[in-house]
């Protein structure tokens, strides 16, 4: 007959080797376990100094704009030249001791703010685009607003200035940055340019032509 082994209770007991393989088991658990919150805390928050700005267009930085509507049934449509940017030259050695100096984006929304407190959306200029720390990267298309509410007004010959004019655009984009061996965070961002413009031309009983001048400013 085999013995069972007892502890000083009288009851049965627990062999050292059996101890031994729990805790061997047991070690790599608690280990990966404590490791968990160390990867996530070492995550990077989403960079500040990637802003709204202007790229190289022929050598020079501008932010002039123009733009024609004609006008029909009270509507029209405004067109921008591509004078648009990120801006990452801010980004300095605090940027790069974190992430990769290339980065990409999608533009996701641009809207366009009227005089008249009016907004409208662009259809066209959205997409993907590249940038770098080192440069002033250009969005990727014209944005073009259709629709836009031009009601009567003006004057014949540029004797007049016509009213409602475009103040601000908004462009949202989705920013990838890289960092580490393979990882990347994603990071929204809202870019404002404030356009300072004016607006000659006559728009009587609906229909009509407005050209629109100006700058944009950061």
């Amino acid at each position: 007959m085999s013995e069972s082994k007892t502890m000083g209770s009288g009851r049965p007991g627990v062999d050292r080797r059996t101890i031994v393989k729990g805790a061997a088991w047991s070690i790599p658990v608690v280990a990966a376990a404590a490791a968990m919150p160390l990867a996530s805390a070492s995550t990077p928050g989403c960079p500040t100094c990637i802003k709204a700005g202007f790229p190289i267009i022929g050598g020079i930085i501008s932010g002039a704009w123009t733009s024609q509507a004609l006008v029909a049934g009270n509507k029209g449509t405004i067109a921008f030249p591509s004078i648009f940017g990120l801006d990452a030259t801010q980004c300095g050695i605090s940027f790069t001791n974190i992430f990769q100096p290339a980065f990409t984006y999608i533009v996701t929304q641009a809207t366009l703010t009227m005089s008249d407190g009016n907004t409208y959306n662009s259809a066209v200029g959205l997409g993907a685009g590249a940038g770098n720390i080192s440069t002033v990267g250009a969005m990727p298309g014209a944005f073009v607003f259709t629709n836009v509410s031009l009601p009567n007004g003006g004057a014949i010959g540029g004797l007049g200035n016509y009213t409602d004019v475009p103040t601000k655009l908004t462009v949202t984009v989705q920013t990838t940055l890289q960092y580490g061996i393979g990882l990347s965070i994603q990071c929204p961002m809202v870019l404002t340019w404030n356009l300072h413009g004016v607006a000659t031309g006559l728009v009587a009983f609906g229909a009509g032509t407005v050209n629109f001048t100006g700058t944009a400013t950061v």
